[in-house]
């Protein structure tokens, strides 16, 4: 909705009651509950009421709270900005007894004016209830700080019609009419709401053309903050100390468990280094009869076989190997004819990187004189089978 609304500030509150209180002989006040998100600012609830009971019973006293006021009571003019424009409102009356709003538009100002009794009552009110009051404004001119977001040259805020030349509030109207609605960004807001919502978006981000008096509520705003870095500070701690006891359990998990699993491995590396120690020496013992026979010589099938084998890479399964074998199926009383000088393999292999570095490594041999791949193929489970023909010299 609003570029400074993506601004975070860890201890701000997310959720205010605005409320909107219309003085006359029966005050009735206007409640709306916003909530502050990332991007925007959200409606929670919303309601009309002449009770001040229903408010105390609907609205949490946990909430921040901001007033709007209008009504009896309420004087907006526009003024110069030169000169005494006080006294020419005020006449003879001291500045000291009224509230005063005042809204800065190039040459002129536009302000609400109110007596300190009459408002004070209101935020006596409040406060016995235990509400914790942060801001306040008065009358409909805060308004201008949404004139960009309804993208609108002229709009009711409560009763006072505001119309703008350019950026700039140029005069304002107070006309009763039926409730009108604007939309900003997914929520609707009446015309008597529009006041309250730019009384939270200037407490929120402080417009410099609009100036009041609101260093009597700087101690519940100082108040309001404590709280908040006090609940934030449990939290943290709560969750650090919880995290610090989590911690120390699983480290201790951790390393009873790395314990455990490094005894197991110094046992089977053990266990397996003997294994390994006894089955070398079976292979010396095999080699060298192997020799003696001359059966690893390159005039021998059992060499190629052993050569083939040996060399296999541990990525590939080899399921057959054929040594010369014969070209078509043996029938009964026909002549057998073999492939001479012929090496059928069939196997599998989990990729095609582990084939094709084998069958580099074997066409180094001396006695292979030829290599084909006749078939290679994925399937789901065991990456590929696979068949060669390798030709001997």
């Amino acid at each position: 909705m609003l570029d400074t609304l993506k601004s975070i500030n860890p201890f701000q509150e997310k959720r205010y009651t605005i409320i909107g209180v219309i003085m006359g002989d029966i005050p009735v006040y206007e409640v709306l509950v916003l909530e502050k998100e990332s991007d925007r600012i959200a409606v929670i609830e919303s309601f009309t009421t002449k009770r001040f009971d229903e408010i105390r019973d609907r609205v949490e006293v946990s909430i921040p709270v901001l007033l709007n006021f209008s009504g009896k009571g309420i004087i907006n003019k526009k003024v110069a900005s030169e000169g005494n424009y006080l006294k020419e409102v005020l006449f003879s009356a001291s500045p000291d007894d009224f509230y005063i709003y005042e809204l800065q538009q190039l040459k002129f100002k536009y302000i609400s004016i109110a007596r300190k009794s009459a408002l004070d009552f209101y935020f006596n009110q409040f406060e016995n209830e235990k509400y914790i009051l942060i801001d306040y404004s008065i009358g409909p001119f805060s308004a201008v700080l949404i004139k960009d977001i309804l993208n609108k040259g002229a709009f009711y805020s409560g009763e006072c019609h505001l119309i703008f030349e350019g950026d700039n509030l140029k005069e304002f109207q107070i006309s009763q009419l039926p409730s009108c609605y604007y939309s900003i960004d997914k929520e609707k807001l009446s015309n008597s709401q529009v006041p309250l919502f730019s009384t939270l978006l200037n407490h929120l981000y402080p417009s410099d053309s609009i100036s009041y008096n609101f260093e009597f509520l700087s101690f519940n705003k100082q108040e309001l903050l404590l709280k908040k870095i006090f609940d934030k500070a449990v939290v943290f701690l709560g969750l650090f100390f919880l995290s610090a006891l989590l911690s120390s359990y699983l480290l201790l998990s951790y390393f009873n468990n790395q314990y455990i699993d490094f005894e197991s491995q110094l046992y089977n590396l053990n266990h397996t280094y003997s294994q390994v120690k006894k089955l070398e020496e079976e292979k010396r013992s095999k080699v060298l009869v192997l020799q003696e026979s001359g059966v690893l010589k390159e005039n021998f099938t059992s060499y190629y076989i052993q050569e083939i084998v040996s060399s296999t890479p541990r990525e590939i399964v080899l399921n057959s190997l054929k040594v010369n074998p014969n070209n078509k199926k043996i029938k009964n009383f026909e002549k057998i004819i073999f492939e001479s000088n012929s090496i059928f393999i069939e196997g599998s292999s989990i990729s095609s990187l582990p084939l094709n570095m084998w069958v580099k490594k074997l066409k180094l041999k001396k006695w292979i004189a030829k290599i084909q791949i006749l078939n290679y193929s994925n399937t789901n489970k065991n990456g590929a089978v696979f068949s060669l023909k390798i030709n001997i010299k």
